[in-house]
């Protein structure tokens, strides 16, 4: 399993979100909603015309290191679960028109680094306009390295 940012390669789909919360899974057959393992309805890609992710984002490289380190010496400190989960981001699907906005659980507290979430809106974007690249979800390792490459031309085009 790989992530990078929001997104993450399960098998022969590429996760957006947290998969054992509300994310988004996409294959080759469609865009899935889903709540931990429940299937929340599918949608074909053919109309679904945008992705947008609504998460917080950090200009600190390693976010989820730092909130983990945190967390874990106030836990210690408490000698309890202090019950802190991320809070939900949220991702708009514009289907036919139709803005249609979901809530995508974080992977961690604190925000996710601004170039990661660049890169999967860059990746989300370029599969919507280029259906034949879709094959490439039975293989979302490789979609994973695309999308660090698309944040860093994003980034460097800015």
């Amino acid at each position: 399993m790989r992530r990078y940012g929001p997104l993450i390669a399960v098998g022969d789909a590429l996760v957006v979100g947290d998969p054992g919360r509300h994310h988004l899974r996409l294959t080759n057959d469609g865009v899935i909603r889903r709540e931990g393992a429940e299937n929340r309805g599918i949608l074909p890609w053919d109309r679904v015309q945008g992705i947008t992710l609504h998460v917080p984002t950090t200009r600190f490289r390693l976010p989820g290191l730092l909130g983990t380190v945190v967390l874990g010496a106030l836990t210690a400190l408490a000698l309890a679960d202090l019950g802190i989960d991320p809070d939900d981001g949220s991702v708009t699907l514009r289907v036919e028109g139709e803005a249609q906005t979901s809530p995508l659980s974080r992977h961690h507290v604190g925000g996710y680094w601004a170039p990661t979430v660049t890169g999967a809106h860059l990746l989300l974007a370029h599969l919507l306009a280029h259906p034949e690249q879709r094959a490439l979800l039975v293989h979302p390792e490789r979609l994973i390295e695309i999308a660090a490459t698309l944040a860093r031309s994003g980034a460097a085009s800015v």
